[in-house]
């Protein structure tokens, strides 16, 4: 665990605490091991799992767990840097009382929409405004579609119909596949971007992949996804991450139609991936477990 430990020196923790953190992570990896999961498929609903196994068999408190679930997530923030995750299951949990904490700090869709709308893509050096061009219709799968970035790298260009003003989203490891509508804001972005842009960056880019829609290997997916929301703060301070804007679309699409309609939507395999980003009817950490399939 070399490398994860250089990577918490340079983030500026101490020695002491990279101890701490590289005994919770192999505590982590040891519960994996004896379920049989990778690092790389560690889902919501075996991170809940993780978390009853330490208050009920480990007898943590709540702090001692909650201190458990941050080492977790710094774990994957460290996976993610490298590109091997494009997602952090942990992202934002933590156990308040007999509850998770899953949801805060959403945006409304009316703030979705300005983020789009105000989003500048205008530049002098042609290259420069083709890549804000393409982080454009990025920011518009994100923040209408509900588009993941591990999704994002495996979009091709045949994926979008748009005569007809549809996506069709390819299922992966954790997703299924749905075919969503685009919004009519989205279509002369697109248009100007499949017609010459995408063409032009595959050119400067030489890339070997000419079937993708978005050009990149995942972890070049992961950074333009970051600079989209580095980007963003400029516009609205609330922004924090690409999560927070697919949970805060999910949110809103949850006040519009019901929960197999989002679930579709959104991808997810399962109704109780979906339950999740019900506000206000989150069940305790007994009974939300005991609903989640079982670990296969």
């Amino acid at each position: 665990m070399e490398n994860y430990e250089a990577y918490l020196l340079q983030n500026q923790y101490s020695q002491n605490t990279v101890t701490i953190h590289k005994r919770r992570i192999k505590r982590f990896k040891g519960w994996l091991k004896n379920y049989g999961i990778t690092a790389q498929e560690l889902s919501y609903s075996n991170l809940l799992k993780y978390a009853k196994y330490l208050q009920t068999e480990k007898k943590y408190e709540r702090s001692s767990t909650n201190n458990e679930l941050r080492a977790v997530k710094l774990y994957y923030d460290y996976l993610m840097a490298k590109g091997d995750m494009m997602e952090n299951p942990a992202e934002d949990m933590a156990i308040r009382g007999k509850r998770i904490k899953v949801l805060n700090n959403l945006l409304s869709e009316e703030e979705l929409e300005d983020l789009y709308y105000s989003y500048d893509i205008e530049h002098h050096d042609t290259f420069f405004k083709a890549t804000k061009l393409r982080d454009k219709v990025v920011l518009g799968f994100m923040v209408f579609q509900g588009i993941t970035e591990v999704e994002l790298y495996h979009l091709q260009e045949e994926y979008l119909q748009l005569s007809k003003g549809k996506i069709d989203i390819p299922s992966t490891r954790r997703s299924n596949a749905r075919t969503i509508k685009l919004q009519p804001c989205q279509m002369m972005d697109l248009m100007n971007y499949t017609s010459s842009t995408r063409q032009y960056l595959a050119n400067r880019i030489k890339t070997t992949n000419n079937e993708q829609l978005i050009f990149g290997s995942t972890s070049q997916i992961h950074s333009i996804a970051h600079r989209i929301i580095k980007n963003l703060k400029q516009y609205n301070h609330k922004v924090t991450n690409g999560s927070q804007l697919r949970a805060s679309l999910i949110v809103n699409w949850l006040s519009k139609h019901n929960l197999r309609q989002v679930q579709y939507l959104a991808g997810h395999r399962y109704i109780s991936s979906t339950e999740k980003y019900v506000q206000d009817d989150l069940e305790n950490l007994h009974e939300i477990v005991n609903n989640f399939h079982p670990i296969s």
